[in-house]
């Protein structure tokens, strides 16, 4: 087939310019550029590790002092030295009001790290689930909050108990006492910014930091 010189005439004038025109377009730079990702951060799920856990609960410190000896009453009182203020569900915790019912005061032997020597009756309660704001307690960065119990019998058998002090040899009514348990649910920060679905969950929720408390053994007079 013969090539025909009138159809070359007229197209290549077309193509050269298209052809140098993409040779521009395409040629390689002495100096490419590498795509950079950018970064993305991702946030992870609040849920408290086990190393934050201790540290937001090794900062609240339980502590217990008498009040009063007629009628004899003790204090029993919980520090915040974190940072930051802290929320705490004060079911089962040493700001509950029930807190003689539940067994977290013992009466301890004048080795306050035995066993209790002398039980009080316990109760078992069913809580209304979810917690109304009036079972949060938050307590701010270096702040305390306090709760005044009153013993009397039947939760304190006041009667035995002083019998039981003179016979261990702590002196007349003199009895030692402790406070201890565990925490059901902690938040770092205020009352209001504990998220609702962690309160429908409480004592189970995962973003809420969870651990044991316990304060010094102390001498009370009954």
């Amino acid at each position: 087939m013969g090539l025909n010189f009138s159809t070359y005439n007229r197209t290549f004038p077309i193509i050269l310019p298209l052809l140098i025109l993409a040779a521009i377009l395409f040629k390689p730079t002495e100096n490419p550029t590498t795509p950079v990702l950018a970064a993305v951060a991702v946030k992870m799920p609040d849920t408290p590790s086990s190393s934050s856990n201790e540290d937001v609960i090794s900062h609240l410190k339980v502590s217990i002092r008498q009040v009063s000896t007629s009628p004899p009453q003790i204090a029993l009182a919980v520090a915040n030295t974190h940072d930051q203020p802290v929320t705490i569900l004060r079911w089962n915790s040493p700001l509950d009001p029930l807190a003689l019912q539940l067994g977290l005061v013992s009466f301890v032997p004048e080795d306050g790290d035995a066993p209790p020597a002398w039980p009080i009756p316990t109760v078992q309660l069913r809580r209304r689930m979810p917690p109304g704001p009036e079972e949060l307690v938050t307590i701010a960065s270096g702040g305390r909050e306090e709760r005044v119990l009153e013993l009397r019998a039947p939760v304190a058998p006041l009667e035995r108990l002083r019998g039981e002090g003179v016979a261990a040899g702590a002196g007349a009514g003199k009895v030692r006492v402790l406070c201890s348990g565990r925490w059901l649910s902690v938040w770092l920060g205020e009352a209001g910014d504990v998220p609702q679905e962690s309160l429908e969950n409480a004592g189970a929720s995962e973003d809420a930091f969870k651990g044991i408390y316990r304060s010094e053994a102390v001498e009370i007079q009954l």
